[in-house]
């Protein structure tokens, strides 16, 4: 089994390479651009992974970090922000219809509310005018009869 110390030598070891350097480079870009799958599948069948055929386990924790980092594909990305947007404008629209909504059903209500205070109005007129027509024709009855 291996201690510590030889895994940290061996780590520093491989970081060192230049052409691990380079190998590692391209697997994390190929996992930004692609996904992580696609990133193992590249370091399997590539140069890399032949020159370095014992690096398997150290990709599969750097993707295990790389995941617990929530680090995804900017094509994921890509589409979320897109998905994002079209979400934002549906909610601007939307919010937009339900103002007009609410306005037309405002001003629908300001004019029934108004036709009917109107209405309202009208009556009492009326009625104030009968009543009133009412206490002048007793008053005429009542000078006629004295």
């Amino acid at each position: 089994m291996y201690t510590n110390q030889d895994i940290m030598k061996n780590m520093m070891d491989l970081f060192s390479n230049p052409l691990f350097r380079t190998g590692f480079s391209e697997f994390v870009t190929k996992a930004q651009q692609e996904g992580l799958e696609s990133a193992k599948k590249f370091w399997g069948f590539s140069e890399y992974g032949k020159t370095f055929p014992l690096t398997g386990d150290i990709y599969e924790r750097l993707t295990d970090w790389y995941s617990v980092l929530g680090f995804v594909p900017s094509a994921n990305y890509n589409q979320a922000v897109e998905e994002n947007t079209k979400l934002k404008a549906e909610n601007q629209l939307l919010r937009n219809m339900i103002k007009d909504l609410q306005l037309n059903l405002f001003t629908e209500g300001g004019e029934k509310a108004q036709q009917v205070w109107h209405d309202i109005i009208d009556k009492q007129i009326k009625m104030n005018t009968e009543v009133a027509n009412t206490f002048f024709e007793a008053i005429r009855n009542f000078k006629a009869s004295s």
